[in-house]
């Protein structure tokens, strides 16, 4: 009884707040909004008229800078409302009986004073709205119904190439794998690069504390915008320069992705839901050695090894598993097989997407509720991503005065992975002449997988059985995140002076479960990779404070000034525990915390880690415009962050910005046909923190480990109590051209923006200080560029309408001061498939160096040493020199068909002093382009491509598949491979690879054999929609149906010889910049949907 008293008193309580307010007698008070008709954004500012039936002026009100207004006006017959504003056309409503309204204002331009007038829209900055024609930095807008036929996870993988300067890559094709997105380009080494994600004015959590441990953490599990689901998303906004971020602070340093999702309206309630299902299908695998061709490459190269003294003859009795020998019945049949592993490790896949809204609102309160549910299958086996979203707002006026605003936000994960990330990889590399399944010796397949305890490749989990690690390692990521947000507007003076309170939390849970049950290993019982169970519990929480006072006063036609103070806090907590164990009796037993094996292995134990930062900002913005024509903006943000120490902990960030419209001026003359022609510039600095926490404290740390049978606490880090932030200062000039009724809009930006005082990490220091490591400001690095975007209409009729979409940016990272007591440097040049990765003044970051490939000697007298007229190099007892590599330290003196690398100084000697640089992983071009074709406002037809140009790539496949080096299967280009002597470059094939040295020579150095040109362009989508006439569906009791079918990924063109040419440009290591690690490429998928509104 209880409970039903309560239900119907909630429901009595929304029917009263839903229902219209009792109406004087003579008086109603009426509400609304009032939206633009080209992109339903709400107009601000718009004039309201009270009219008479003998048109006589009553009273007057102005909206809001949402758009929304209220006012009390006559209930007599023939009263109506007037609303006008400068570049739409005049609307007059009846009252009659209405006290809700939504006015669609439509655009028009016409001179005044000589000059074109074209109606502005309203840009949110996340702390105020701007007039559009009033934004004097650098950012760029797009409406999502451009892309809500798309089928993706995260908006981020729909964004791709559609905004200049963003350059948005992924991480991988699995299930759930997040994006790396650069704003601008690289703007630090060691601090973030990624940019702030900011939600309905809230910074959104997306990255990780270097000294937080979020277990098996990488790029891909942390996917920066998966917890936002895109068919909640109403609008995003870019910011890019540091006017236009400069008040974010220190969040804002790499730009800023801002994102609005949406509201509910006034309007009867609306059910919309939407169903999305796609097949998803592999891309073309690489083509690799069978058993037969396996085994021949094999034997070859253990007997050119053999030849060299190195080793012993392949025999039958050392390595059965390449005789094929029917006496030995258990080698014969399980390993005298064919097996295609990459075939069998993938597969094709279902994703369906569901979401359903509702929304709709009265005068007093506005709502909107969705849920959303994602099932994203992968193409690999064992892989799989769920996902649940929930979304609800509500939009209430306590008064006419106190307007309150709620937001929760829910989203559970389930992300099913690989117990490795190297399934794939290994599935290439793995001796295809071993059999999946058992075989017994009187030749019975059994149906238990084949995984002896070791093979000829060894005994660890790259070389594993892969279908058994795929299906039977597993790894769960469970992620719960709630995201809870008040708001309350308190107009002070109305439509002049607000002021606004924002309290949000976030709170954000994961969970990661690893099981390796012994099936999938087939190693011995004892060994603690047998049944080893990794559980870590991560939690985070979140809560952030705004306070703001925004001026907006009515200064008449010439004048428009929107003034802010604020002030925010931000509190930020987190804390994870792990434990590893092994050895549990059955591989039903998954939970670590079962009896098993603890101690006795460093990679078993308990971790915990825990960590806080706080930090407060207050900041002044403020943005002025004159006649429409001079416009002035400026910033303020001073901040503090409890990473710093007591001598830097705060910092002052401000910025500058104008606009000069010049379409606007008297001297333009009457050219009807120009809407906009202005020019913008600005200056700014962002402050950028360091990644870790409590560096400016002595930190100890005790570990698991014992030493003589003891454990203890060791130093962590040295106290750094003048570590800086990291100051971004960013330069901008562009210009905005709007023609032929916006038909032609080109935007164009060049900037320039230097990082000083660039934080690094783990800088090497003598270790007699007590520590091996600090970290440190080491110097200064640029990124400057250039952007532009062309949106054209190139034809328009009654029937008719195409669009054309384009944009193209170009980006330069250059290292321009660095300490010279710190050496920025990884890798190996002297052993096999290693390259030199440098931080040096001059080059960009993400540089490689290394050999140059000269191809393969064809003979023993090529081998011989020349200098550099070309003439062979003789000793002082007249006998040929031959190339060597590594003397006098390795002394390898190169035979025939090896490798042969460009001798820089011509010594005869292969060394340090040939290392070149190669290239780096930065495009020249990045950017997209796309048209779209509407016919009879039903028809649409719409396509997009996405282009990266002038990147290198490592292409870490190529090297480690054409290495020919250990027992791991090869690609089939190794057919090409030398094996015997040419007498001429004529004689040998083109495309001659090295030959085959098992565990000897250096023939794949890190070279640029393996550097190659990342351009590719993608076509990224291709859609066709029908909207069904809503005429028609009325009689239906249906508002909307809408059918799609889309095609992605579906073609790539590029001179890369990978799989995929997109490799990630983020991740922790700056060395790996631009590294193909056989991830999962992108998958080609077709989905069918539909959406239907009630």
């Amino acid at each position: 009884m209880m409970k039903n008293r309560k239900l119907y008193s909630i429901v009595l309580f929304l029917l009263v707040a839903l229902h219209p307010a009792f109406a004087q007698s003579n008086k109603v008070i009426v509400r609304g909004v009032v939206i633009d008709s080209y992109d339903n954004s709400p107009l601000p500012f718009v004039n309201i008229m009270e009219m008479d039936a003998d048109n006589r002026f009553i009273s007057g009100a102005q909206t809001d800078m949402n758009g929304e207004f209220s006012m009390q006006v006559s209930a007599k017959a023939g009263t109506k409302l007037v609303f006008t504003f400068i570049g739409f056309e005049k609307q007059v409503v009846p009252v009659d009986s209405k006290k809700e309204m939504r006015i669609v204002m439509r655009e028009e331009s016409k001179m005044l004073a000589d000059a074109t007038i074209t109606a502005s829209r309203i840009v949110n900055d996340g702390m105020m709205n701007i007039k559009e024609r009033n934004m004097t930095v650098a950012y760029s807008k797009i409406e999502t119904k451009e892309l809500e036929e798309l089928q993706v996870a995260s908006i981020d993988d729909a964004l791709q190439g559609r905004i200049a300067g963003v350059d948005i890559v992924a991480t991988s094709g699995e299930p759930g794998a997040g994006m790396s997105i650069r704003i601008r380009g690289t703007t630090s080494i060691n601090a973030s690069s990624d940019p702030l994600i900011v939600v309905d004015g809230i910074p959104y959590e997306t990255t990780i504390d270097a000294d937080f441990d979020f277990a098996t953490a990488d790029e891909e599990e942390y996917a920066a915008l998966l917890n936002v689901s895109p068919a909640d998303i109403e609008e995003i906004v870019v910011l890019k320069d540091a006017a236009a971020t400069a008040i974010w602070g220190s969040q804002g340093a790499n730009g800023v992705l801002q994102i609005k999702t949406k509201r509910g309206s006034i309007g009867s309630p609306k059910i919309t839901y939407t169903f999305k299902g796609t097949g998803v299908f592999p891309q073309e695998s690489i083509p690799t050695l069978n058993g037969d061709q396996y085994t021949t490459l094999i034997m070859e190269a253990k007997q050119n090894t053999a030849e060299a003294g190195i080793a012993n003859v392949m025999s039958p009795v050392d390595f059965p598993e390449f005789y094929y020998d029917p006496k030995n019945p258990y080698y014969y049949y399980n390993y005298g097989q064919n097996t295609d592993w990459a075939a069998l490790v993938q597969k094709n896949s279902f994703t369906q997407d569901h979401n359903v809204s509702l929304s709709g609102g009265g005068e007093k309160a506005r709502y909107r509720m969705s849920l959303g549910y994602l099932d994203q299958g992968g193409t690999v086996i064992g892989q799989n991503y769920n996902r649940i979203t929930a979304r609800m707002n509500l939009d209430y006026y306590v008064s006419d005065k106190i307007k309150v605003l709620t937001d929760i936000a829910y989203t559970y994960g389930d992300n099913a992975r690989n117990y490795t990330t190297t399934v794939l990889s290994s599935a290439y590399t793995k001796m295809p002449n071993m059999s999946l399944y058992e075989w017994t010796v009187d030749g019975q397949m059994m149906p238990s997988y084949f995984s002896p305890e070791e093979t000829p490749q060894g005994a660890w989990s790259k070389v594993y059985n892969p279908v058994a690690m795929a299906e039977h390692g597993k790894q769960r990521l469970l992620s719960e995140r709630i995201v809870p947000k008040l708001t309350m507007q308190y107009y002070i003076i109305p439509n002049q002076l607000t002021y606004q309170v924002d309290l949000a939390f976030d709170i954000n849970n994961t969970k990661t479960n690893k099981f390796l049950p012994q099936i999938a290993t087939g190693r011995p019982m004892y060994e603690t990779s047998v049944n080893q169970a990794y559980d870590s519990d991560s939690k985070s929480f979140t809560v952030q404070t705004y306070n703001k006072l925004i001026y907006t006063p009515n200064l008449g036609d010439d004048h428009d000034l929107t003034a802010m103070f604020a002030f925010n806090t931000r509190d930020a907590r987190s804390e994870s525990m792990n434990i590893t164990t092994a050895n549990s009796a059955s591989t039903s037993l998954t939970d670590p915390s079962t009896p098993s094996k603890l101690t006795g292995d460093n990679a078993l134990g308990i971790a915990s880690s825990s960590s806080q930062t706080r930090s407060f900002a207050g900041m002044f913005s403020l943005n002025y415009a004159l006649k429409d024509r001079y416009i002035f903006g400026t910033t303020v943000r001073q901040e503090g962050n409890s990473k710093f120490g007591a001598n830097y902990r705060y910092g002052i960030f401000p910025s500058i910005s104008g606009r000069w419209r010049l379409s606007s001026e008297e001297f333009m003359g009457n050219w009807e046909f120009l809407d906009d022609l202005s020019l913008r510039a600005s200056y700014g600095v962002n402050g950028n923190a360091v990644s870790g926490n409590y560096l400016a404290y002595s930190m100890y740390n005790t570990y698991a480990y014992q030493y003589m049978g003891m454990t203890g606490v060791s130093a962590n880090n040295m106290e750094l109590q003048n570590l800086r932030w990291e100051k971004v200062h960013q330069y901008n000039g562009g210009f905005k051209f709007a023609a032929f009724k916006n038909r032609i809009n080109i935007d164009f930006d060049i900037y320039r923006k230097r990082t000083e005082d660039l934080y690094f990490k783990n800088v090497t220091i003598p270790s007699s200080s007590g520590y091996n490591s600090i970290s440190m400001n080491v110097g200064t690095m640029d990124n400057q560029g250039w952007e532009l975007s062309v949106l054209t209409t190139p034809l328009k009729t009654k029937k008719w309408t195409m669009e054309m979409n384009m944009n193209i940016a170009r980006s330069v990272n250059i290292i321009r001061e660095l300490s010279p007591y710190i050496a920025m440097e990884s890798g190996v040049t002297t052993s096999n498939g290693n390259y030199l990765s440098v931080v040096q003044i001059g080059q960009p970051l993400g540089s490689f160096y290394g050999y140059r490939y000269a191809g393969v000697y064809l003979n023993e007298d090529e081998t011989i040493a020349r200098d550099a007229n070309g003439d062979k190099i003789y000793d002082v007892d007249g006998n040929p020199v031959y190339m060597r590599f590594g003397y006098p330290t390795i002394d390898y003196q190169f035979q025939a068909g090896d490798a042969k690398y460009e001798d820089i100084n011509k010594d005869g000697n292969i060394n340090y002093l040939d290392i070149v640089y190669l290239g780096d992983a930065n495009p020249l071009f990045t950017g997209g382009f796309g048209p779209t074709i509407r016919y009879n406002k039903q028809w649409t037809l719409s396509a997009y491509f996405y282009f990266r140009v002038g990147n290198e790539v490592v292409n870490k496949t190529k090297m480690d598949m054409e290495s020919m080096y250990s027992m791991n299967n090869q690609s089939t280009s190794v057919l090409r491979r030398w094996r015997h002597e040419y007498n001429s470059p004529e004689e040998a094939p083109a495309d001659l690879l090295p030959r085959a040295l098992f565990g000897y020579g250096y023939n794949w150095l890190g070279s640029d054999r393996y550097v190659e040109d990342g351009s590719f362009l993608r076509w990224k989508s291709l859609t066709l929609s029908y909207n069904f006439n809503k005429e028609k569906l009325k009689a239906l009791g249906l508002s909307d149906l809408k059918l799609h079918l889309t095609a992605q990924n579906i073609f790539v063109w590029t001179n890369y010889t990978g799989m995929d040419p997109e490799v990630s440009i983020g991740g922790s290591n700056i060395y790996l910049v631009g590294y193909d690690q056989t991830r999962a490429p992108k998958a080609k998928d077709v989905s069918l949907g539909m959406t239907i509104g009630f």
